[in-house]
């Protein structure tokens, strides 16, 4: 899906409910994401392809100071809505996580969730953002693991850009991002009952995907 399409679908959920502010995906991030960056010491972050904003507004929330970017200008619109109800200040900006560049800037943790493209795509992205890292910065990313697809769990059903951990840490290889680690890298089970993706998940009782965590 293109930014068009993307847009389309937020416009379409908004109208769905009259002109509110409605939501494609859970109000807050995986609790998987809130329990990795909760011991993190607050700074700069950057959430790169925010959707409406659930990753951003959280950080914002507790004590980060938030850059965000998504290729949908309906999405930030929804963004903006939802951080005014939350009585948050972040710094939005249109722009595709393929090609957006902070002009310099760095940042204490950059936060990729559920960006699904084409593997090429993918791996020029994250070594991207692991690189905008500053020193003793965390990369956390989070997105469907190809083994969701025998799950029966909502997610994309295109194998080529779903994750593995294979994937991700080959993505972000020590060799070519200096002193950058990988601290976690693995395949995850989430609960849909208490840990949903998006409003009305169900079907399935669990998703499977899969984290990467980095530190410069």
């Amino acid at each position: 899906m293109d930014a068009t399409d993307w847009d389309t679908r937020y416009r379409l959920a908004r109208e769905a409910q009259a002109g509110q502010a409605g939501r494609l995906w859970s109000a807050v991030p995986a609790q998987i994401v809130q329990d990795t960056v909760s011991p993190f010491t607050p700074g700069r972050a950057l959430d790169l392809a925010t959707g409406d904003g659930r990753n951003a507004i959280w950080l914002a929330g507790h004590g980060w100071t938030v850059t965000a970017v998504d290729f949908s200008v309906e999405a930030i619109g929804e963004a903006v809505k939802h951080a005014a109800a939350a009585g948050v200040a972040v710094d939005w900006q249109v722009g595709d996580a393929t090609t957006w560049d902070p002009a310099g800037e760095t940042f204490d943790l950059v936060t990729v969730m559920y960006l699904h493209l084409p593997e090429s795509a993918l791996r020029v992205v994250l070594a991207r953002a692991a690189a905008w890292l500053s020193p003793g910065g965390h990369l956390v990313v989070l997105g469907h693991d190809r083994a969701n697809l025998e799950t029966g769990a909502p997610g994309p059903t295109n194998r080529d850009i779903l994750y593995t951990p294979v994937l991700l840490r080959s993505s972000v290889d020590p060799a070519n991002l200096g002193a950058s680690r990988v601290v976690r890298c693995e395949t995850i089970r989430r609960d849909l009952a208490t840990d949903p993706e998006a409003p009305g998940d169900g079907g399935a009782t669990f998703a499977l995907d899969t984290l990467l965590v980095v530190e410069a």
